[in-house]
């Protein structure tokens, strides 16, 4: 596809706005967090965090300055934190001595994980319901269920994973709860990833997007004609009927996901950053718990500006849209 000058300005414009508006929405979201942890009851903790940081540093630093640092205000305070953390310094966790940012990486790709494969089951499941919506072959299946999947979106995802849980252990004699995560296998991915694609909204939303894109570009007049003439509309009902929709869905839905992990990793003991997140909330592990949340904001609107970025590149109409 090649791309002409007055397209590839409203492209870039755009992509530039999201760019930008994703570093303003981390910076402000780790002030914020930062702040709450500064206000907060036990400021030793932060002011001897801090103070490793700097220890941790390869610079001379003299005694005035550590004073300096141990009596800072906010924003100081602040920004010795962000400097740091820019290098890639995040310090080490209060609980169990380990470097902040490895364990962080590696619990945080143990939840994508979890929250890819909950997004793959749930647009594979919603294809075979789309399509008999969309023919409306079995209109009483249909309904039934369209029914079925909105009920399970409507229940906490507490009560369902229990349920699942208790269902596992008397049926099928499972016990999802008593695994040892340090050799994961594909049986420990079960639960949790149907409770994240089932009871979170994930089929819901993927099958009511496609559902109603795929009919409403279907009867489009450009559609119809192409249908008439015997062409095929394959490439026109992928494109505008799937694609879109699920860029939109993945970019607007990430953090929710994010959000659901938390109780699900909770519930059935899995590593990841939701689990990890909560644990250095109970903790008062401040090293933890700021760079789980900084880097957990990057990975997410990480993910939102990759669909923006390749929603825009597949439909420039998008940005000329916006430019307006």
């Amino acid at each position: 596809m090649i791309l002409r000058t007055e397209t590839i300005r409203p492209i870039s414009k755009a992509l530039f706005n999201a760019f930008f508006s994703s570093v303003l929405i981390i910076f402000f979201l780790s002030f914020l967090v930062f702040s709450l942890v500064y206000i907060s009851p036990g400021e030793t903790l932060l002011q001897d965090y801090l103070l490793s940081l700097q220890d941790n540093t390869d610079t001379d630093i003299n005694d005035a300055d550590l004073e300096d640092i141990a009596q800072a205000n906010l924003p100081q305070a602040y920004m010795s934190w962000l400097s740091a953390s820019i290098n890639g310094n995040l310090g080490v966790s209060i609980s169990n001595g380990l470097p902040v940012l490895d364990q962080v990486l590696e619990l945080t790709l143990n939840t994508l994980y979890l929250i890819i494969s909950a997004l793959l089951i749930g647009l594979l499941s919603s294809f075979p319901l789309v399509a008999l919506s969309v023919t409306n072959t079995m209109p009483l299946l249909t309904r039934l269920i369209n029914t079925t999947i909105k009920l399970l979106s409507f229940l906490p995802l507490f009560w369902l994973a229990y349920l699942l849980i208790y269902i596992s252990t008397s049926g099928f004699d499972y016990y999802p709860l008593a695994m040892n995560y340090d050799n994961m296998n594909f049986s420990q991915f079960i639960l949790p990833v149907i409770l994240l694609s089932f009871g979170s909204g994930v089929l819901v939303d993927i099958y009511q997007q496609l559902n109603s894109e795929i009919k409403r570009v279907l009867n489009e007049d450009y559609i119809l004609c192409a249908r008439a003439k015997g062409a095929s509309i394959f490439k026109h009902v992928f494109k505008e009927g799937i694609a879109f929709p699920l860029l939109n869905l993945i970019s607007n839905r990430i953090a929710y996901l994010f959000g659901a992990t938390i109780i699900v990793e909770q519930i059935f003991n899995w590593p990841g950053i939701g689990r990890l997140l909560w644990q250095a909330t109970q903790d008062r592990d401040i090293p933890l718990l700021l760079g789980a949340v900084i880097v957990t904001a990057i990975v997410i609107r990480t993910a939102h500006f990759s669909a923006q970025l390749i929603y825009v590149l597949i439909n420039p109409r998008a940005s000329h849209e916006q430019d307006k």
